[in-house]
């Protein structure tokens, strides 16, 4: 069986969780021997990153830049990936920009509808991406993959497709790569200190946009700052859409002086140890398709704190305190309990280890080639 999979997230600027979704399921699809099953399809660009340059997978490219091969797949629903790879019996689709199947069997990984759930909340080009995404899944796809129960019940409302077409893989994490047996006071730990973060910090990770709720840790943190005068807070992720509001609700609560803004990406081991010196992890999105920056957290023995709504409570499990997310007192009072609760604060990191160890990329890629052997057979 050959299968052909859209690589384009992978040349985000700054990755996003598309991004690592896509880099993580290609090396699992490698590791668990079918690398020469393989190829890689998408726009032109002027270099590859560095990571996929490290998978021993054909890898080919269209001669359209990302806009114009987008429009094209979405409007014209050409040109197939098969015009460059030659013969595929599967073309997965990783990202909302579905490229067409050409006669091959078509899987898409839905990740989330946030952009269809929260329309007000996105730029006009990415809500018409979704939006023709959604129907075109919901046509051709001979299965959807969804990271989690509460995603692929968004995809049966939503788009309108029959349950017996839909699948649930939960994401995975690099426990190895981005653990907390791999962390160390070294380069990464100094790195931080020139940065001016000094421990104890309450942590949150993610794209700097409104659902991912980062007012309510600006909220929450007031409510204990006098509490903790030693205690400071560390934001870390991409500015994304409508994300001004951050360095607004700073202003305006006069947290500046007791809080770190980190924008851009961060090499794996920068990121490791970022997530493991935290004193609590906290993460109060509104909406998640699935929520990895809990999983990476928890993979580094950070206690967690998320969200009890959308895809969190089947993300986190039994290992984090889960929180009404538009309570900033009830997310105080759990990022409290924490810092004062050492036997609590132990009982959730070893709770979390023991969760992301569950949930790993090689059984993500296993489970994904069952469903290309599944959607080709249908």
């Amino acid at each position: 069986m050959r299968v052909g999979l859209n690589a384009e997230p992978l040349f985000q600027r700054i990755p996003t969780g598309v991004g690592v979704y896509a880099l993580a399921l290609c090396r699992g699809l490698v590791e668990i021997g079918h690398a020469d099953d393989l190829v890689f399809f998408h726009a032109d660009h002027d270099e590859a990153p560095s990571e996929m340059d490290d998978l021993s997978v054909d890898r080919v490219a269209f001669t359209l830049s990302r806009d114009r091969l987008y429009d094209a797949w979405m409007a014209d629903r050409r040109p197939a990936p098969q015009s460059i790879t030659g013969h595929l019996d599967v073309v997965h689709s990783t990202g909302p920009a579905i490229p067409p199947p050409g006669g091959a069997a078509l899987v898409v990984t839905v990740h989330d509808l946030a952009p269809i759930r929260f329309p007000d909340r996105y730029p006009r080009r990415a809500r018409a991406l979704y939006k023709r995404g959604a129907h075109i899944a919901a046509a051709e796809a001979a299965r959807i993959i969804c990271p989690s129960r509460s995603t692929a019940l968004d995809v049966e409302e939503f788009y309108g497709v029959e349950r017996e077409r839909i699948r649930v893989i939960p994401h995975g994490v690099d426990v190895a790569g981005l653990g907390a047996a791999d962390l160390s006071i070294g380069a990464a730990g100094r790195q931080w200190e020139r940065w001016g973060i000094a421990e104890p910090y309450v942590l949150w990770v993610g794209t700097q946009e409104q659902r991912k709720n980062v007012v309510a840790v600006l909220d929450a943190f007031s409510h204990l700052a006098a509490r903790h005068p030693e205690l400071s807070l560390v934001l870390h992720g991409p500015n994304g859409w409508l994300g001004d509001e951050v360095g607004e609700g700073l202003q305006h609560r006069g947290l500046h002086g007791r809080t770190i803004v980190s924008e851009g990406s961060l090499p794996r081991n920068e990121l490791a140890a970022l997530y493991g010196r935290a004193a609590v992890f906290v993460y109060p999105s509104l909406y998640e398709g699935f929520g990895m920056p809990v999983l990476e957290a928890m993979a580094c023995g950070t206690p967690v704190v998320t969200s009890n709504i959308s895809a969190l409570p089947e993300t986190a499990g039994d290992a984090a305190l889960l929180v009404d997310p538009l309570d900033d007192l009830a997310l105080a009072e759990a990022i409290t309990r924490i810092l004062e609760d050492p036997g609590l604060a132990e009982d959730l990191a070893g709770r979390g280890l023991k969760r992301a160890r569950s949930l790993t990329w090689g059984e993500t890629a296993r489970r994904t080639w069952a469903i290309y052997e599944e959607a080709r057979g249908a």
